[in-house]
């Protein structure tokens, strides 16, 4: 006779073992991880509209400007950005000495 497994402990190993296909675990520990950083875009997942390109660099919705060579490349072929505290109005995180953590799609040829 078969064992009957309750339906709570199948639906959560079957979450916990999805559940990193759905996180974004490449952002760079000095950008905060995956606390501060989100997709940018019209994607559900996006919390804020793409930058705009703009002549060196890009423009991000609240005005600030992140020159082309502070970026760094995306993994996904998205734009991301990690922001201070998770806050949508915060300054983008620029760890001392290091890149300022707005990610961008790379060129593909």
């Amino acid at each position: 006779m078969m064992k009957r497994r309750h339906p709570a402990i199948l639906a959560t190993a079957l979450f916990l073992s999805v559940a990193p296909a759905f996180a974004h675990s490449w952002y760079p520990w000095e950008c905060c991880s995956s606390t501060d950083c989100w997709p940018m875009g019209v994607d559900a997942d996006a919390q804020e509209p793409e930058p705009k390109i703009v002549p060196g660099g890009y423009l991000l919705h609240d005005g600030i400007f992140i020159a082309e060579r502070d970026t760094r490349p995306s993994r996904d072929g998205r734009f991301h950005v990690c922001r201070y505290g998770g806050s949508k109005t915060a300054a983008v995180v620029a760890p001392t000495q290091k890149q300022i953590c707005l990610f961008v799609p790379q060129p593909t040829f």
